[in-house]
């Protein structure tokens, strides 16, 4: 009776599926044997319990005719929220950013139209609503706990979401600049740069100083994605093809880019970009199915 309490109370919180009960289960029968062992030998049932209780330590190393891959997979099914709940304060929260956010097009759209197709001002009756819209949303999303991750620290989330602001701010206020008449594009720059270039390097600071914040179960996905996906690559020779197809690839993209926004304008340019990501894709799909084939022939 008391090996079951005690166990029960460890997995106490865990959504309870046949997989975990089996598991708690075969805990309790090693825990019996134990204790029944350490009772041989002349010690008293809670000083053989104590005892076991103490050599259980990890609960996924407790008995070795467990197999690895059991224990990963209930292991990760205990940490898996299928359904993480979004509290009444983040609901809250993310429906009126994004009510602020859809308000702001909405007068930004107003705004445009009655003064005339004037893009100037209908952005900047825009700027209000969405920096602290995105500085919202951002800071929300990095915060709230989905199945896959966990929440971010409240005061780094808060860091990413000014930064975001920051960048959202420069950009309408250069974009705003950008469509005024006569405009001196050494105006737009100096608006742009002192914003958007501070908040892109902060955040960029952020990520790479970034913790993982994956939950086990996703883990356990990556590191067999990456260990299948390994395999594609093992080939000395079919690397160099692929690098050198991809490389081909990227210059000679770059170069159409450049020759049409010479040519006429950077927007009809900017699909060579699309084309050039659908190449990207076209290649690799090459080397898996090159992969898959030969893996069968052997």
């Amino acid at each position: 009776m008391m090996i079951k309490k005690y166990v029960d109370d460890l997995f106490h919180g865990y959504k309870s599926t046949a997989e975990l009960e089996d598991f708690k289960e075969e805990i309790i029968i090693n825990l019996k044997d134990r204790v029944q062992d350490l009772e041989k030998t002349g010690k008293s049932s809670d000083e053989a319990f104590a005892e076991a209780v103490s050599e259980l330590g990890d609960i996924t190393a407790i008995a070795d005719d467990l197999s690895r891959e059991k224990r990963k997979e209930i292991i990760g099914k205990m940490y898996v929220d299928p359904k993480p709940k979004l509290s009444a304060g983040y609901a809250i929260g993310y429906t009126l950013a994004a009510g602020v956010l859809l308000f702001g097009i909405i007068t930004s759209l107003i705004t445009y139209f009655s003064a005339g197709n004037n893009l100037f001002i209908a952005i900047s009756s825009f700027l209000p609503f969405v920096v602290p819209a995105g500085a919202a949303l951002t800071y929300l999303g990095l915060t709230t706990e989905t199945t896959a991750k966990y929440p971010m620290d409240w005061k780094r989330a808060l860091i990413y979401a000014l930064a975001v602001g920051v960048i959202l701010f420069g950009i309408s206020i250069s974009s705003s600049h950008y469509f005024m008449e006569n405009s001196n594009p050494a105006a737009i720059l100096g608006v742009l740069v002192p914003f958007v270039l501070p908040g892109i390097l902060v955040i960029a600071f952020l990520i790479l100083t970034e913790k993982k914040r994956f939950k086990p179960w996703l883990m356990q996905e990556h590191e067999r994605y990456h260990e299948a996906y390994a395999g594609y690559y093992k080939d000395t020779e079919e690397v160099t093809k692929r690098g050198m197809l991809s490389g081909a690839l990227w210059i000679g993209a770059i170069g159409v880019f450049l020759l049409i926004w010479i040519l006429t304008n950077i927007l009809y340019a900017l699909p060579v970009f699309l084309f050039a990501i659908m190449g990207e894709l076209l290649i690799e799909y090459r080397m898996i199915s090159k992969h898959k084939r030969n893996s069968a022939t052997k």
